[in-house]
């Protein structure tokens, strides 16, 4: 299960390069004769390699040895794009992306221009689509002609430069941000602490993405770290250009609204079903929350505690605040703090400090949501729903029991919902039968790849059967989902609850304030409204503020919405207001863009 934010940990974990062929997931392709169609994450082939060495072994390995691992995953990759039809445009840009970094890896500049045009072709965002490809050829140009690094730093500001700033400044200061957090040592500690690990228990027949790690661990120390500090230059240079540029214009306040504390309205219970509330910064419903331990067991703590790590929170919560500002490309105390922190952490810290990030993450994330989906309603209720998620690196062992705790504590917080008076849910988080598959992988469950991915989907039809007749049974709450942020589709990759149809749920997508889809945004026939997901302001627990970004930052906006109009109309039912939300939303292209405005309009409040 996870939350859909991404500060801190996926700041890293992108920095850490670490993936290999990406999750299968998004839209649609030309149909091919002869060629079987995928409409389905689950209809695609799992593999497996047996390694004759740990992972990490590879990562310095005479390079002749990977080449040989890498020659077969991309046969298989190619093969199944001889094989498949695959309906799903982000699918398509991770086995081109593979295809792309194995090429890199063997020097194969030639075929590097051809894989980009094709990636190029599967983007229907502006920002991703510009900047794809944009490194790949300045690290082929500089191949070709053994070039310097002042080469390399003019190079970066020139093509980058040359970009419609508007487009790509979110994916500059990002990238920019990932480089400056990358420390080769954390990729060698992630391979010795947690690849390695899963590999002794698999006895080294190892998930074929492995191979994909390893080669982009390569790529990374081989021809990323040498230039690194001239690619940083290189794209300061583009956004020290780029500070007069006009801001994109702010479509989404204007649309907002905030209810006086003196209007004519009633007290409304809204449920922050998520990673744990610090409940004392808001009012709440009388019966305050339900919890639920990493097992799927009744737990009292509504806010996650930090526990040993209870001592080191200011310091955590600097590192936080300092991804946020680092994202946003601004040199401050915080972001240096981080780049500072990360710079120094040797290979035995990998996976301490990320748990610790994962820990902070999650301890975060509720209380921020619930921040916003109050916002400017002075009669909105907090009930807190608290599901303590782990944050080892180990996922723990799957079993039908586990799965049975959890489809019981999905029953019994709806339960608690419908006793307590709530009258909307934010759910902004989601996940489907592939977490299962890799933890069936790290404990070896299942003779092969193929039996795990049945094992995760007869695990995970428990679950999602549970979910959806939970929700269902509530048709006085309307519950609000998060999409996710993969920029992938929500149904392919069947998510819970994002891919869900259901008369009392809306799932929503990201956008900026400038109400343009944000690049991370997972998208589907079921995300059918979008909202203000981009640098969102709201609490930590505490009471500081900061700014995060993904759909569990636009979720929240939608159940606020929902929450006022409830309260200023106490009689509306659920279906008038997802009426309301859906016909005052404005179409823009993929995007239709929540007016709150409009939605309180609809339904004759005047505000």
């Amino acid at each position: 299960m996870k939350p859909v934010l991404s500060p801190l940990a996926l700041a890293l974990c992108a920095a850490l390069s670490l993936s290999a062929l990406p999750a299968v997931h998004a839209q649609t392709a030309p149909g091919s004769a002869g060629k079987q169609v995928i409409t389905s994450a689950e209809q695609l082939p799992r593999r497996t390699v047996k390694l004759d060495k740990l992972p990490s072994y590879y990562l310095t390995a005479p390079k002749a040895e990977v080449l040989v691992l890498a020659a077969n995953l991309e046969a298989n990759a190619k093969a199944d794009l001889d094989k498949f039809d695959i309906k799903d445009a982000a699918t398509l840009r991770a086995y081109y992306s593979t295809l792309l970094s194995l090429a890199q890896f063997r020097g194969d500049w030639a075929a590097l221009p051809p894989l980009v045009e094709k990636l190029r072709a599967l983007q229907d965002k502006p920002g991703p689509r510009a900047t794809t490809g944009v490194m790949a050829g300045i690290l082929a140009d500089r191949a070709a002609g053994n070039r310097d690094a002042a080469w390399v730093q003019a190079e970066v500001a020139r093509r980058y430069g040359a970009l419609n700033w508007q487009d790509v400044a979110d994916s500059v200061r990002g990238f920019k941000g990932q480089l400056e957090l990358l420390n080769p040592a954390l990729v060698k500690g992630s391979f010795e602490q947690q690849v390695d690990v899963m590999a002794r228990n698999m006895n080294l027949d190892v998930p074929e993405g492995v191979i994909g790690a390893i080669v982009g661990a390569r790529l990374q120390e081989e021809q990323i770290v040498p230039i690194r500090a001239a690619v940083i230059a290189g794209l300061q240079s583009v956004i020290d250009r780029n500070t007069q540029v006009a801001a994109k214009l702010d479509l989404w306040t204007p649309r907002t609204f905030a209810i006086p504390a003196n209007a004519k309205a009633k007290e409304v219970g809204v449920a922050i079903w998520d990673s744990g509330v610090d409940l004392s910064l808001f009012k709440t419903l009388p019966g305050r929350g339900v919890a639920f331990d990493e097992f799927s067991r009744p737990s009292k703590a509504l806010l996650r505690p930090l526990g040993e790590a209870e001592p080191r929170w200011p310091q955590l919560k600097q590192l936080v605040k300092g991804s946020m500002d680092l994202r946003a490309a601004l040199d401050t105390e915080d972001a240096r703090k981080l780049k500072q922190t990360v710079a120094g952490l040797k290979a035995e810290q990998s996976k301490s400090f990320q748990e610790d990030m994962a820990l902070v993450s999650l301890y975060t994330h509720g209380t921020h949501v619930a921040g916003i989906a109050v916002d400017g309603n002075p009669f909105a209720r907090v009930f807190a729903a608290s599901m303590l998620w782990s944050v080892k690196s180990e996922p723990l062992k799957p079993s039908e029991e586990q799965s049975r705790r959890t489809a019981q504590a999905y029953t019994d917080a709806v339960a608690a919902f419908k006793a307590n008076g709530v009258r909307v849910v934010n759910m902004s988080w989601r996940y489907g039968a592939s977490v299962y598959e890799g933890a069936l992988a790290w404990h070896n469950i299942g003779k092969d790849a193929e039996e795990r991915k049945q094992i995760a989907r007869k695990l995970f039809a428990i679950e999602r059967d549970a979910l959806r007749a939970a929700i269902a049974s509530a048709p006085d709450i309307l519950f609000v989902a998060g999409s996710g942020n993969e920029d992938n589709s929500a149904d392919f990759a069947e998510y819970i609850p994002a891919g869900f149809e259901l008369p009392n749920l809306i799932t929503v997508g990201a956008v900026d304030k400038a109400g343009e889809e944000t690049s991370f945004s997972t998208f589907g026939k079921t995300v059918v409204v979008h909202a203000n997901g981009f640098e969102v302001d709201s609490f930590l627990p505490g009471g500081d503020r900061v700014k995060f970004s993904g759909t569990s930052m636009a979720s929240p906006q939608v159940a606020n919405l929902a929450a006022k109009l409830i309260a200023l109309k106490p009689e509306l039912t659920v279906a008038q207001v997802k009426d309301a939300i859906l016909k005052g939303a404005e179409r823009r292209g993929k995007v239709n863009l929540v007016n709150p405005r409009r939605s309180a309009e609809l339904v004759g409040i005047k505000l």
